[in-house]
């Protein structure tokens, strides 16, 4: 697979932008703070859904824009795909894939694949543990991406049961809803079962000779 084009349309610094790339190396020259590394990021996060500069999708969006595009060309050996991302800054983000909308954003994972090392990598080493679960969690929806669903399930039911614990402090025992949290206690142990097993695997696979 190969990057065939990149066209940007109120991505970070740039307005508009229209790229061809080539098979192989291509070496982007430029003055500091031209944007080079924005180039590198658009690829990544058409890669991932994840920017590796910055947390959420907003700082990618050009300043005073209500919206970035980005339309990445990919070569797959006798094959194109064409993978369009849109986002928004007010309303949900929208995805297309050659020129036909997606059911969800998530649907382009695994159309791109993407490797990177930045100054940013730096702290898979150096800091605390999640950035290391995080390096490993992109690769793992590169790998699979019916994963970026078991993580955002995961998410979201750890946020309803947090909820429910939260509103439940000074509640009786026998208070509506408690009765719920059982439930919610066996999809998070469901879920997190899963995303353990499949970290345990690639960390098998990386460690193997």
């Amino acid at each position: 697979m190969h990057i065939k084009h990149l066209s940007l349309s109120n991505f970070r610094n740039y307005s508009t932008l229209e790229l061809p790339l080539q098979p192989g190396v291509n070496l982007l020259v430029g003055r500091n703070g031209q944007g080079k590394t924005n180039l590198v990021e658009a690829i990544f996060y058409a890669a991932t859904l994840n920017s590796h500069r910055v947390s959420g999708y907003l700082p990618l969006v050009k300043h005073q824009q209500d919206k970035a595009v980005m339309r990445i060309l990919a070569g797959f050996e006798d094959r194109e795909n064409l993978i369009e991302l849109e986002l928004n800054v007010s309303g949900s983000n929208r995805a297309r894939i050659n020129r036909s909308d997606t059911p969800r954003v998530r649907d382009v994972l695994g159309l791109v694949s993407a490797v990177i090392f930045s100054p940013e990598d730096l702290d898979i080493v150096k800091r605390d543990p999640s950035n290391r679960r995080a390096f490993i969690d992109d690769l793992l929806v590169q790998l699979t991406p019916r994963l970026a669903g078991v993580f955002s399930d995961y998410d979201r039911v750890l946020k309803q049961r947090n909820t429910l614990l939260k509103t439940s402090r000074n509640l009786p025992k026998d208070s509506p809803g408690l009765d719920t949290l059982a439930a919610w206690d066996d999809s998070l142990i469901k879920l997190g079962t899963e995303i353990i097993a499949f970290r345990q695997d690639l960390i098998k696979r990386i460690a193997a000779p």
